[in-house]
């Protein structure tokens, strides 16, 4: 049984080791998003505050949309607690379905730079290749199965290792290198397995259920944008307002506005007093775009216990739980799965069989015999 266990565990590590090197390394990386993209982007990411405080949402709106001709305007993320930082909006260029976006100063209602596609920039060309390989929803598939490995891998090292408490910090040095790899192998595979379960699990639940959600959904392809899919009278900061008293002490996060004919106006929010392990994202009111009217109302306090695990998928996914502590604990544990890939690696080498002396006369007789035919 173990001896199998652990040929399926070599196997599936030979199979999505440089798979998981990639995602882990991007996502070190990722961790620190915000403070990469200030470094590459200062202009892009810094505001100066206004004594009188941010423009109302309609006002800012009207301005973007003068500032945007040839865009619709399909998504807004509203500057977190730090005041220095721009909004960030979202639009389609008419003709076209892909979406673009372009910092906003909350403040005076300029764009601080042209529309450009997320891969423009160092953390959105990461992001992609962490979450899909540049492949669309092939790649959330490839990036999915591969997170549903790294559970397993898990699961089935501990199992190999199941008595790893005698021997987790010996580290044999000076003896062979199959040795130092396979003792530096087994501390990384414990020491990590929790936080390589953690992150394969809510990544893989991300990935795959995003897909087979669109999948059994059967919605078609988005048309090309052409025109604006809310009404002109449609005020945002009365949803705003609606919406807190809807859910007590909601901010708004994330305005998401229709970008195909049936889709709702929508604002995605927590509120003030949420904890630490809930998502900026977990609470949402929608409304008709083109009245304003009132629809649906989702106050994650009162949802079940799955939903609140799954919007506290996002803070422990991305280690934004508990400042910057914990930004480096998780930036440290996403070179995890590489080191493991690498010294699993080397260990299969290691280990592989190899020609004996009498193989290796025989196969240069032979090689020796065909070329005296040519």
């Amino acid at each position: 049984m173990r001896k199998r266990l652990w040929q399926l565990h070599s196997w599936l590590g030979l199979i999505a080791g440089l798979g998981l090197l990639v995602i882990g390394l991007t996502g070190s990386v990722l961790v620190f998003r915000t403070e990469v993209e200030a470094l590459a982007h200062p202009a892009l990411t810094h505001v100066a505050p206004a004594p009188a405080g941010r423009l109302a949402f309609d006002a800012l709106l009207a301005s973007a949309q003068r500032q945007l001709p040839r865009h619709e305007i399909v998504g807004w993320v509203v500057s977190p607690n730090d005041p220095a930082r721009p909004d960030l909006l979202w639009m389609i260029p008419h003709g076209s379905t892909n979406w673009h976006f372009a910092p906003l100063d909350p403040y005076r209602g300029e764009l601080l730079g042209a529309p450009r596609d997320e891969t423009s920039t160092v953390t959105g060309w990461l992001l992609e290749l962490h979450t899909a390989f540049f492949a669309d929803h092939v790649g959330l598939v490839v990036t999915g199965v591969l997170a549903v490995m790294l559970c397993l891998l898990g699961v089935s090292g501990v199992w190999i290792y199941r008595e790893f408490w005698k021997h987790i910090f010996t580290l044999r040095w000076g003896r062979s290198a199959r040795m130092m790899f396979s003792d530096l192998h087994k501390f990384v595979g414990i020491t990590s397995v929790l936080f390589n379960l953690l992150l394969g699990f809510t990544g893989a639940y991300w990935n795959l259920t995003h897909v087979i959600g669109e999948e059994l959904a059967g919605a078609p392809e988005p048309p090309p944008m052409t025109r604006r899919l809310y009404g002109a009278r449609l005020s945002l900061d009365a949803l705003v307002a609606d919406a807190r008293t809807r859910v007590p002490g909601f901010r708004a996060n994330y305005i998401s506005l229709p970008w195909v004919p049936e889709g709702d106006a929508t604002l995605y929010g927590a509120p003030a007093d949420a904890g630490p392990f809930r998502s900026p994202y977990g609470s949402h009111v929608a409304y008709d775009p083109q009245t304003g009217a009132h629809k649906t109302t989702h106050d994650l306090r009162a949802a079940g216990v799955w939903a609140q695990i799954v919007d506290a998928f996002t803070p422990l996914h991305f280690g934004s739980f508990g400042g910057l502590p914990v930004k480096l604990l998780w930036c440290l544990g996403g070179l995890a799965p590489g080191a493991l890939a690498l010294t699993g690696f080397a260990i299969w080498w290691q280990r592989r069989p190899r020609p004996t002396p009498a193989i290796r006369e025989r196969t240069a007789e032979q090689a020796g015999v065909g070329a005296g035919h040519l």
